[in-house]
């Protein structure tokens, strides 16, 4: 026959009170699962998953540059990594909401479903006023690099869209690392008994 003291009693009950209420132990997870998706843009993997490379000519991006009126792409138009990193507003905008007994990690970020889970995106339109901004300053550029971006100056691009896959570069979800942390931090939060 076993036997439960008061003291034990007491702290059973906030054990359960522990097991009904899990806002404290959801939000350490959320705030945990933001912190994980944040570095994987530092990372430039998720889990083991490491992201591709971006391909080493961003035409998409160099297009949107001139289509906002700028003179010239900047330089990481041009380099492979990092991935997803151009203005730092998708992993800056990755947050958490507990609602009951479930805790959401996301953003709202338009584009960000699209990178997470990967599909098929437009480049903005290649007005005539694009490409005599590209043209001024391929102008300047190397004979290579007229030869690769050259083709964006002729009728045929002109008021088009441009279409490519985006690969899946996962930044919000539960890795391998994600499940072990939690099931340390319900175990830590349930048996909180003392407070």
């Amino acid at each position: 026959m076993s036997r439960v003291t008061f003291e034990q009693g007491a702290k059973l009950r906030r054990v359960n009170k522990n097991l009904d209420n899990p806002a404290k132990a959801l939000k350490q997870i959320g705030v945990m699962m933001v912190a994980e998706s944040q570095a994987s843009f530092k990372e430039q993997r998720f889990g083991r998953k490491a992201w591709r490379e971006r391909s080493p000519i961003n035409v998409f991006g160099i297009i949107s540059d001139f289509a906002q009126g700028r003179r010239k792409p900047p330089a990481r138009r041009f380099e492979r990594r990092p991935a997803l990193r151009d203005t730092g507003r998708l992993a800056n905008s990755i947050a958490f909401a507990v609602k009951g007994k479930v805790v959401e990690v996301g953003t709202t970020v338009p584009y960000a479903s699209l990178h997470n889970f990967g599909g098929v995106s437009k480049s903005e339109k290649i007005t005539l006023t694009v490409q005599q901004r590209i043209g001024k300053w391929l102008a300047k550029q190397s004979e290579d690099l007229q030869e690769r971006l050259g083709w964006l100056l002729g009728d045929h691009a002109r008021d088009q869209q441009l279409e490519m896959r985006v690969p899946k570069r996962q930044f919000v979800g539960v890795t391998t690392k994600t499940r072990k942390e939690i099931r340390k931090t319900i175990g830590v939060r349930i048996m909180e008994v003392g407070r």
